[in-house]
Parts: C-alpha cells; structure tokens; sequence
C-alpha cells in the first residue's frame, strides 16, 4: 500500500467538511468541535508507515463515533470508496508487464 500524500490529506479534510455541512443534526459549536477532532485524527495518517483503508476505518469509526452519527446517509461507504482509491492510486499508473 502507499503512503498518504499532504495532497490525500487535504482532499480527506475537504471530504469531511463538505459532509459537516450538508449536516443538519448538529450545532454550531458541535460541529467546530467535529473539525478538530477530525484534523486531528487526519493528520495523524501521516505518521503511519503504511495505512490499509480497513485499518484507518477501523479507527475513525472508534474515535469520531460522535462525528459519524451526524454525517449524511452513506457518507461511510463513499469515505470507504475514496480510501480505497488513494490507495490504489500510485499502484494504477505502474506498467503492466
């Protein structure tokens, strides 16, 4: 498996934002708290020598818990989907042989 990029990073963070938002079942403040957590957990991905998107799902499922409960309907399994694709990502563009 490949490392996370600061790039991986940063499209990781965006995809949670943008599911913060569309949120309804939280406040304000409930959600500013949900950022930090997040970023926090996010950048800890980058200390992982080699992260399987199983094991970060495993984790954040543990940890932001709270965060989970408020996001939309499917957010999980599109946030699976797109680990699944960083991962992948450098190995598609090697030359078969």
């Amino acid at each position: 498996m490949a490392r996370i990029t600061d790039l991986d990073i940063l499209e990781l963070r965006q995809f949670f934002e943008d599911a913060l938002g569309r949120s309804q079942r939280a406040d304000k403040r409930q959600k500013m708290r949900m950022r930090k957590k997040i970023r926090d957990e996010i950048f800890l991905l980058l200390t992982w020598e080699k992260p399987t998107p199983t094991g970060m799902m495993n984790r954040w499922e543990e940890r932001l818990q709270d965060v989970f409960n408020v996001m939309p309907f499917g957010f999980k399994e599109d946030l699976f989907r797109l680990l699944i694709d960083k991962m992948k990502g450098p190995l598609r563009f090697r030359k078969q042989k």
